[in-house]
């Protein structure tokens, strides 16, 4: 990804949801959004947590055989029991990966984070390897943090 198109889709975001007033057309609006910001990433998503189980939200890409996901299973479910970034540059190589799609070699997987809560998560493959770079944690940190903050607005509508 170009540096200097990272500001611009975090606005873009940030704008395209501030009318949105569900949880759903919020995050649907945002997949869509990261996942034309990119010709490298096959599969752009969210995962939202309940209870126990992350469960497949809004995504953008083939269809998945994981739909739900328990804590600390697959990349997804360390990112959100660690409440961490994931990036991993060869998913063959990491024995935590879910595979939804042979092709796929690389992986981010951001939280959501409310306060010190994980709600959900930003998951995205790559059919390249080694896809994703810092910059790339750090502008989908931030879109993550304006995600949660325009959910908890919506709901407390």
């Amino acid at each position: 990804m170009t540096s200097d198109r990272r500001p611009k889709l975090i606005q873009t975001i940030r704008d395209q949801i501030a009318t949105k007033d569900n949880e759903t057309d919020i995050l649907r609006t945002a997949a869509e959004l990261i996942d034309n910001f990119s010709e490298d990433f096959n599969w752009t998503g969210f995962y939202m947590l309940r209870g126990s189980t992350l469960e497949i939200g809004p995504y953008v890409g083939p269809e998945t055989p994981h739909t739900h996901i328990e804590l600390n299973s697959g990349i997804c479910g360390a990112a959100a029991s660690q409440k961490r970034s994931v990036i991993v540059d060869d998913v063959n190589a990491d024995p935590r990966f879910l595979a939804c799609s042979l092709t796929t070699r690389s992986e981010i997987v951001v939280p959501l984070l409310e306060e010190d809560e994980c709600i959900g998560e930003i998951d995205i493959d790559s059919n390249r390897p080694a896809n994703f770079t810092d910059d790339d944690r750090k502008m989908l940190e931030e879109i993550a943090t304006i995600i949660v903050d325009r959910l908890a607005s919506a709901t407390r509508r």
